[in-house]
């Protein structure tokens, strides 16, 4: 019973963790919506989108490394990668709701913004290969 707490209390954190840079992110780029609600919805939306997308983000990203090209090519490729998934995520949400009214630079933006706080919260381990 202590560890459904505790998972509970985690997923409950992590939504609300997305919620609030979610609102602010909003805020900063001048997105409308309705109410609390609809962003609530927005927010759920977004992490089950993400969620589905990211064994196809993974899937791209291993063909390409499949591929052999330059190093810094691969690398770069998988980064525009991941932020498209994430820009996919962020679009579909905001296509799904009628509430939610975003940009396609502002979507570009809330996407390129949760990819930087991604990399600087978890940075990854340099090896002597790409490590997705």
């Amino acid at each position: 019973m202590k560890h459904f707490v505790i998972c509970c209390l985690s997923v409950i954190f992590v939504y609300f963790a997305h919620f609030l840079g979610i609102s602010i992110l909003f805020h900063l780029s001048g997105a409308f919506y309705q109410t609390v609600g609809s962003l609530l919805m927005f927010t759920l939306f977004y992490i089950v989108l993400t969620f589905v997308m990211e064994p196809a983000e993974k899937l791209l990203i291993q063909s390409i490394q499949l591929l052999r090209f330059n190093r810094r090519i691969t690398f770069f490729a998988a980064e525009m990668i991941t932020i498209g998934c994430l820009w996919a995520a962020i679009y579909t949400a905001d296509e799904l709701l009628d509430d939610v009214l975003l940009t396609t630079s502002a979507e570009i933006m809330i996407a390129v913004s949760f990819f930087t706080i991604d990399k600087i919260l978890y940075p990854r381990q340099r090896s002597g290969s790409l490590s997705y």
